[in-house]
Parts: C-alpha cells; sequence; structure tokens
C-alpha cells in the first residue's frame, strides 16, 4: 500500500512540474513542434538514467522518484496525441518524422548520458 501512495504523490509531483514547464514554454516560444514535451522527456529521460547510474537501490525512493515524479514528468500520452494531431488533418508527415526521431533517440541519448554520467 505504501508504494501505491508514493507512486500516487510523486507522479502527482511530476505532473505538476510538467504542467509549469509546459505553461512556461507555450507562453514564452512559438514553434511548429510541442516543445514542451520535447523538453520533458529528454529531462525526464536524462534524469531517470541519472537515478539508474547512481543504483539506488532503495526501493521507496525508486518507487517515488523515478516512477512517481519522473513518470508523472515525461509523458507518452501527450507525445502519443501531438504525433497525432501532426497526421491529420495536415498530414505534416516531415514534421512527425522529425519530432518522433527527437522524442525517442534524444531521450534515449539523454537517459544514457545520465546513465554513463556517474
Amino acid at each position: 500500500m505504501t508504494q501505491f501512495f508514493l507512486v500516487m504523490l510523486g507522479g502527482g509531483i511530476g505532473a505538476v512540474i510538467r504542467a509549469f514547464v509546459t505553461n512556461f514554454f507555450n507562453n514564452r516560444i512559438n514553434s511548429t513542434y510541442p516543445i514542451a514535451t520535447l523538453v520533458v522527456n529528454i529531462l525526464g529521460s536524462f534524469l531517470i538514467g541519472l537515478c539508474m547510474g547512481l543504483t539506488l537501490n532503495v526501493t521507496w525512493i525508486n518507487t517515488f522518484l523515478i516512477v512517481g515524479i519522473l513518470g508523472g514528468l515525461t509523458t507518452f500520452s501527450t507525445l502519443s496525441s501531438e504525433l497525432v494531431q501532426m497526421l491529420t488533418p495536415n498530414k505534416q508527415i516531415f514534421h512527425f518524422i522529425i519530432y518522433s526521431i527527437l522524442q525517442y533517440v534524444v531521450a534515449f541519448i539523454s537517459c544514457l548520458l545520465g546513465y554513463f554520467m556517474i
């Protein structure tokens, strides 16, 4: 039961951080790409890799920090909906491909860099 509470609390914190980051970027940057989602996914992936590299073997810290906060910060549901919006109705295939590559490749590399920084 404690793990569920930690995930719920951490996830809420991560979602609030994501909302602040989204509002910050949406109010300051006008871009074809949803920059805020890119930022939270790359930053979150890097921090997840960093935590993994630290080999935090304390279950409640992993649950609260990685699954909760960083899981709430990063978002595949928003990413998926943004990719669908690029394909319909305008069929922006080029933007879809570039944004997909940025999200998946750069987020993976960020996680890897975070992991090996330690």
